[in-house]
């Protein structure tokens, strides 16, 4: 069972926002509670395993929401917001791949994803999977993964309880992700350039400018008749151009 469907157990079971598990290899998982608790399973201290990109890093964080159900597809794209803004603030290199994978320059870094589910209210699952140098150096953890996944997990949730701030603050629905996209925007280098709809088989339906993402969070690109084309990140991915 991953690190995710094991933080979704937990919520099922009641745990709260903070409550996080993080995985530093394939056969090796601890959990944590967001505060200061140590790691709750008979692990190696983390310091003792190198942080490399051969190793898989990921962390799964529980976070109880305080939104109508209506926005809680924003909430993956509203992690990825905060964590770009976080890293773009160390080195501007960063950005977001549409929907809301992590890249530094051309290459994804990081990969987020949301589960939602309800039990005493409505609560998500975001799990951060990513190469731990990358992170371990922008959180300045040098090789502590269990530190880095406490700072991952801290971010999540501040991330979203911003948002859920603004959300609040809102007098009406215009779109799960109306409330953060211009600043969204600033962080997807790839809008205005050259890009391929990809399908999940790996066929590249076509070629075309990515012109924009609407309020439901999908792509907007334009082909060479200036056609708008919409694409739900369930449909295809959108790549740089060759």
């Amino acid at each position: 069972m991953g690190v995710a469907q094991e933080a979704l157990e937990l919520a099922r079971g009641g745990a709260q926002t903070g409550k996080f598990m993080f995985r530093i290899s394939d056969v090796q998982e601890c959990a944590a509670s967001g505060q200061d608790e140590r790691c709750e399973l008979a692990c190696a201290p983390a310091s003792a395993h190198p942080s490399s990109g051969e190793k898989p890093f990921e962390v799964a964080t529980i976070v109880r929401l305080g939104v109508s159900m209506p926005y809680v597809p924003a909430v993956p794209y509203v992690v990825a917001l905060g964590l770009c803004q976080f890293l773009c603030a160390k080195d501007e290199g960063f950005g977001i791949r549409w929907p809301y994978d992590i890249c530094y320059k051309d290459q994804v870094v990081a990969s987020i994803k949301a589960t939602a589910g309800y039990q005493e209210g409505m609560f998500a699952v975001v799990s951060i999977a990513a190469d731990p140098k990358v992170l371990c150096s922008a959180f300045d953890v040098a090789d502590n993964t269990e530190l880095l996944a406490k700072k991952v997990s801290e971010l999540v949730v501040q991330s979203v309880g911003v948002w859920e701030q603004q959300v609040k603050r809102a007098r009406s629905f215009a779109g799960p992700i109306a409330l953060i996209l211009s600043d969204y925007f600033d962080m997807v280098p790839l809008l205005g350039q050259q890009v391929y709809k990809v399908y999940p088989s790996g066929n590249v339906a076509l070629t075309a400018r990515f012109g924009g993402i609407d309020v439901w969070g999908h792509a907007i690109l334009v082909d060479q008749d200036g056609k708008e084309i919409l694409v739900s990140e369930d449909e295809a991915s959108v790549v740089p151009a060759v």
